[in-house]
């Protein structure tokens, strides 16, 4: 199997840097997991851990060294209740626990096996555990919602090959430096923390959030060089001003986990090329290990919506719904995805760990999307973020679009057929949506409403919860 990363080859470089200043070096590193290893006791096997997130010294170095071991890890929210992360826990019965020590109460009958600063690892007390298969090195829940048992089963060679083609093309080399900025238990955030670690760049842990002051005192005083985000953690950030003024040490902005507007794409593309930095737009999904396409940052201007090019090692189609692959531009079709970081599987149930690869290193994406002339891909909606109004089959993501490229208004429709419903955040621009897609769009004379709602309702990593909304539309 191999080791994930090779903490010796930068011992003296600082890995984890905490935000009281307090660091761990690659060397620790190494250090801390000869002492688990010991600790642990292993009888040749590797159970799973569940992990308890938190972007803390303790929480990462654990987790790091753990995985570096070659142990499979179940990462959850530690914004769970104790009741829904004991529930996931019953559900898959995880061998080891890796949790903040203050929740160790939670489980008064797990014997402790080792402590490492705000964290502590407990061996559980199951008396039968599920067998997991060897290649399995990661479970990641598909949604970002909160109490979700579904999970994408992704082996040690995705996070292998996921780590390099990130490393690359973003540049990250030992001198580089990142910042906590999602929760741990995302694929995105992990994937910036595997990348990091595969080239001995550090990490900077914070668990303050970007609309604390505290985070951007840290990110100037520890001289960070790359900053990872969301749409919407960009969307506040422009609104606030945050990046009117130059961040000299900053030389790489990322962004994924969602679509950009353009209007945001241009904001930061502007920014970046003022100010000599690079913005890199990425697009991936949980089920590629992350990542599937970048978008050079030579490209963010004039790639107005795009998402890039396909991942080194990796191949791209678009697809009818024949399954026939579309080779003419600007033909919208079925995006599928076809590489090395493919997972193997979803895991629903304990049962499910020790299941092979399933999808053999092919994904239909479910989103829709085309290519231009050049070759660069852009996604234009969602398979199932389609209703049919009076008898025309309408992509929701294209209406929300259309909103924002003609009236500069963030909106978030939902709908069933017949039914459209566009949410907005302030009440000015109901008459204005009202009229406009009453005129630009036919279908939509009946069965139109805009309702006004105080915020989109979103999941700790910035994505819209749509069901959430459409919840509220059909209490209405």
């Amino acid at each position: 199997m191999g080791k994930l990363w090779n903490f010796e080859a930068f011992s003296e470089r600082p890995a984890l840097i905490g935000d009281t200043g307090a660091e761990l070096t690659y060397g620790d590193l190494a250090a801390l997991s000869a002492e688990l290893e010991k600790a642990i006791e292993p009888g040749g096997e590797r159970p799973l851990v569940m992990f308890v997130c938190r972007n803390t010294l303790g929480g990462l170095c654990g987790y790091a060294a753990l995985m570096n071991l070659g142990y499979p890890v179940l990462p959850a929210s530690e914004g769970l209740p104790t009741e829904m992360w004991k529930a996931i826990m019953n559900l898959y019965r995880p061998g080891l626990l890796l949790l903040p020590k203050e929740k160790k109460g939670a489980c008064p009958a797990m014997r402790e096996v080792f402590e490492f600063r705000d964290y502590v690892l407990l061996r559980t007390n199951f008396a039968q555990r599920y067998p997991v298969n060897e290649r399995l090195g990661l479970l990641i829940t598909t949604s970002g919602s909160t109490g979700s048992a579904k999970y994408v089963r992704q082996s040690w060679d995705n996070l292998r090959f996921n780590a390099a083609a990130i490393a690359d093309f973003l540049d990250i080399g030992p001198s580089d430096k990142s910042i906590t900025c999602l929760p741990p238990q995302y694929t995105y955030a992990l994937s910036m923390l595997h990348a990091n670690l595969l080239r001995g760049a550090s990490v900077v842990t914070t668990q303050s959030g970007v609309m604390d002051s505290e985070f951007w005192d840290l990110l100037e005083s520890e001289e960070v060089t790359q900053f990872h985000a969301v749409p919407n953690t960009y969307d506040m950030l422009r609104r606030i001003g945050m990046f009117e003024d130059d961040f000299p040490d900053l030389r790489l902005l990322t962004q994924a986990g969602g679509k950009l507007s353009r209007e945001l794409q241009a904001y930061y593309a502007d920014y970046a090329a003022e100010n000599g930095k690079r913005f890199v737009i990425m697009y991936g999904q949980s089920e590629a290990t992350a990542d599937i396409t970048w978008l050079p940052p030579e490209d963010a201007l004039h790639k107005p919506g795009s998402v890039g090019v396909v991942v080194p090692g990796g191949r791209l189609a678009i697809v009818d719904e024949a399954g026939n692959e579309i080779t003419e531009p600007h033909v919208r079709g079925e995006l599928c995805y076809q590489g090395p970081n493919v997972a193997m599987g979803y895991a629903q149930r304990g049962e499910d760990l020790s299941a092979g690869d399933e999808w053999n290193g092919k994904l239909r994406t479910g989103d829709i999307a085309e290519f231009d002339e050049d070759g660069y891909f852009s996604i234009t909606g969602r398979l199932k973020r389609y209703i049919k109004l009076a008898g025309h089959r309408v992509s929701l993501d294209e209406v929300d679009g259309l909103i924002m490229d003609a009236l500069n208004i963030l909106s978030v429709s939902v709908g069933t057929d017949d039914h459209l419903t566009i949410f907005v955040t302030e009440e000015k621009y109901r008459d204005i949506l009202l009229d406009f897609i009453r005129d630009r769009l036919n279908a939509a004379r009946t069965g139109l409403r805009v309702m006004v709602i105080d915020e989109f309702p979103m999941n700790e990593g910035g994505k819209v919860l749509y069901s959430r909304l459409q919840e509220i539309a059909e209490k209405d």
